[in-house]
């Protein structure tokens, strides 16, 4: 089964699965493809597509020099999360804790190609639970400052029912970091055996980082779209995806079968599964025919079928200049989804609430 998507969806997956065809488009597809691709964070991916295929003097001046424009900045901003990354390892080095790089960085030092054109603002960093208070410590005596002062009810929300610390930054540079101690909310129905990914993470050289092995890589992106993310304008996480299983099957021995058993081992096949359906069914990725059944856990019939109706329409942009009233009521099932996965109903109910108080109270201001 294929995905047959409106106009404008059509219009960006078709860029993203056969870039050559970006020279056939006129400019008022640019124009929207542009808008759209922006929308998503993926003008990095198109221009980095078009330049490997010496493409970028075939389509249209305007368009060409957009594209130019943000491989620079993607490249910019890389080169700083990079750094940061250096100067946190630097920083921790004493502490013998061990830092393990996740998301963007991960993908670009795992050597993942399509990786030179995906932006990233911030370092995502993962260090074990029982070493966090000693790693802010740290941090925080060598220059990296709490982004933001936040309310008593956000730093609750933070130390006990989330799975990352709230952000610092350096009092310079200014560059977030993202400090996880887990891949998914402690207040979540999930129990992710972190010691396992720590012991399987793969030294970078003489780093004094690391970063998750294959299979795990690509489980912590398929749970952090599908139970972290509301799925909004996260086409690029499944690209990511489908980008992670391209390349690790092609080079990792037996990735597949490793792949399942590592799935099934800490019991994150639903998110798997949906990673590798929505992967398949939206960017055509080779897997495997019938790979899912070997997974311990996946969604019942009925998910299945809401979930193929709702995700594709959230994941692609919103068309800038006439919004679906199918999309829009996707994107707030699929944000409702994801706080019902993420919290107990004893939690999520006040949370909700508050969070939307919040907003009136703000709109009134």
């Amino acid at each position: 089964m294929t995905y047959k998507p409106p106009a404008h969806h059509s219009l960006l997956l078709n860029a993203l699965i056969s870039p050559a065809s970006l020279v056939e488009y006129n400019a008022t597809k640019w124009e929207l493809l542009l808008r759209l691709a922006r929308k998503v964070k993926l003008l990095g991916r198109l221009a980095i597509d078009l330049k490997d295929r010496e493409l970028l003097d075939h389509i249209p001046l305007r368009a060409a020099n957009l594209l130019q424009s943000s491989l620079i900045q993607v490249k910019r901003l890389q080169q700083i999360t990079h750094w940061e990354l250096n100067r946190i390892s630097w920083a921790l080095k004493d502490t013998g804790a061990p830092v393990v790089a996740l998301k963007g960085v991960a993908y670009s030092l795992a050597g993942v190609p399509e990786s030179d054109g995906r932006i990233y603002v911030d370092l995502d960093i993962m260090v074990p639970k029982d070493r966090l208070s000693d790693v802010e410590s740290t941090l925080t005596k060598k220059g990296w400052v709490h982004h933001h002062k936040l309310s008593a009810y956000d730093e609750h929300y933070y130390r006990v029912w989330s799975h990352e610390i709230p952000p610092l930054v350096h009092s310079e540079r200014e560059t977030e970091v993202d400090i996880h101690h887990t891949l998914s909310p402690p207040t979540s129905r999930l129990e992710i055996n972190t010691g396992l990914l720590f012991s399987a993470a793969v030294a970078v050289g003489n780093s004094g980082y690391r970063i998750l092995c294959p299979v795990d890589m690509v489980l912590h992106c398929a749970v952090n779209l599908f139970q972290n993310n509301e799925l909004a304008d996260d086409l690029r996480d499944l690209l990511d995806i489908h980008d992670l299983l391209l390349f690790f099957s092609k080079n990792e021995k037996d990735f597949w079968k490793k792949l399942i058993e590592r799935a099934n081992q800490l019991s994150l096949g639903r998110f798997l599964f949906y990673g590798l359906y929505f992967s398949r069914f939206i960017f055509q990725t080779p897997i495997p025919e019938n790979l899912e059944n070997d997974l311990n856990e996946k969604p019942n019939p009925l998910s299945r079928r809401i979930m193929h109706y709702l995700v594709p329409q959230a994941l692609f942009p919103l068309h800038p200049d006439k919004h679906s009233r199918h999309a829009l009521v996707a994107r707030s099932l699929l944000y409702l989804r994801s706080h019902w996965i993420r919290m107990p109903i004893h939690l999520l109910v006040p949370h909700l609430a508050y969070k939307t108080y919040l907003s009136i109270f703000r709109a009134k201001q």
